[in-house]
C-alpha cells in the first residue's frame, strides 16, 4: 500500500477521543500517505461473523463508526474554499494580487449584514493579506463580483462536486451549488445573499476531505489533478509482483501560470 505507517499512526493518535477525518496525499503522484476516520471499528470483529451485541453497538453509536468520514463525510469547506474563489477571481480578471478591499468587520447587502470573523475588521487588505488573515469581507466582495456560476465552474475544475475515484466504496460526491441546481432541487431562484455565503465555503457547499486534499495537491504541484490511490502493487508471499498500479492523472487545472503562482 501507499500508506506510510508512521504517519498513519501519528494521525490516529492525534484523533484520540475525537470525531473527525484526516487525509494526507503525496501531491506528486496521488499516493495516500495517511487516512483516518474517527471513531472507527476493529475489522477483525467481522472475520467469523460479528456477534449481535457488537453489531448493535456499532449500529447505534451516534458517531457512526461504520462510515468512512474521509471519503463519505460531506462538510461545508469553510475558509479552505477561499483559495478556489481567489483562483477564479484572478483568472477572470476581476482582481489582481494587489487589489485592495477595506474590511471594517462586516459586509452589507440590502438590509442584511454579513460579519467577518474578526469583529474589528482587517482594514485595507490585498489578496495575499486576505488569504493569510482569512478575511471574510474580502471574499464576500469578490464572490459577489464573480457570481455563483463562475465560482461553481472553478470549484468543479478543482474536482469538487465529483467523486475522486479512489478505490474504496461509498465515496460521496459533495455538492457545488449553481443557479440551475437550486431551481431544479428547490423550485426557487438563486438569491444574491446565497452567493455571499458560498464565497467563504458556507451555505449549500459540501465537500469531502479526500476532495479537498486532491484540490490542494493540484495547487501544490503546479496544476495536476491526480486520482488518489491506496494500492501500489500486489505481491505474492515470495515478494514477486503480480500487478503494479501506476499513478493516474485525472486532468490539469486550466489556470494561467500567473494565477497558479
Amino acid at each position: 500500500m501507499t500508506v506510510d505507517a508512521r504517519l498513519q499512526r501519528t494521525a490516529w493518535e492525534a484523533f484520540e477521543g475525537r470525531a473527525g477525518a484526516a487525509v494526507a496525499m503525496d501531491p506528486r503522484n496521488g499516493s495516500i500517505l495517511a487516512m483516518v476516520s474517527s471513531p472507527s471499528f476493529d475489522p477483525n470483529l467481522f472475520n467469523s461473523g460479528i456477534a449481535r451485541d457488537e453489531w448493535d453497538k456499532l449500529q447505534k453509536n451516534p458517531l457512526n463508526p461504520l462510515s468512512n468520514r474521509a471519503i463519505s463525510g460531506q462538510y461545508p469547506p469553510g475558509s479552505t474554499y477561499k483559495m478556489i474563489v481567489a483562483a477564479a477571481a484572478l483568472e477572470e480578471g476581476i482582481i489582481t494580487p494587489e487589489t485592495r478591499i477595506h474590511c471594517n468587520g462586516s459586509f452589507e447587502l440590502g438590509n442584511r449584514r454579513y460579519r467577518c470573523w474578526k469583529k474589528e475588521g482587517h482594514g485595507s487588505v490585498n489578496l495575499h493579506q486576505a488569504l493569510v488573515g482569512s478575511c471574510d469581507v474580502y471574499f464576500y466582495t469578490v464572490g459577489k463580483m464573480l457570481g455563483v456560476d463562475k465560482i461553481a465552474h472553478y470549484a468543479k475544475m478543482f474536482g469538487l462536486g465529483d467523486a475522486t475515484g479512489i478505490e474504496l466504496s461509498h465515496e460521496r460526491r459533495g455538492l457545488v451549488p449553481t443557479r440551475d441546481w437550486k431551481l431544479a432541487r428547490m423550485k426557487e431562484p438563486w438569491q444574491l445573499g446565497e452567493t455571499i455565503s458560498i464565497s467563504i465555503g458556507q451555505g449549500f457547499n459540501l465537500t469531502t476531505p479526500i476532495q479537498l486534499v486532491q484540490a490542494y495537491s493540484a495547487l501544490a504541484n503546479g496544476g495536476t489533478l491526480w486520482r488518489p490511490r491506496l494500492v501500489e502493487r500486489i505481491e505474492l508471499s515470495d515478494r514477486s509482483v503480480v500487478k503494479q498500479y501506476a499513478s493516474e492523472k485525472k486532468g490539469k487545472l486550466k489556470l494561467s501560470p500567473q494565477t497558479m503562482a
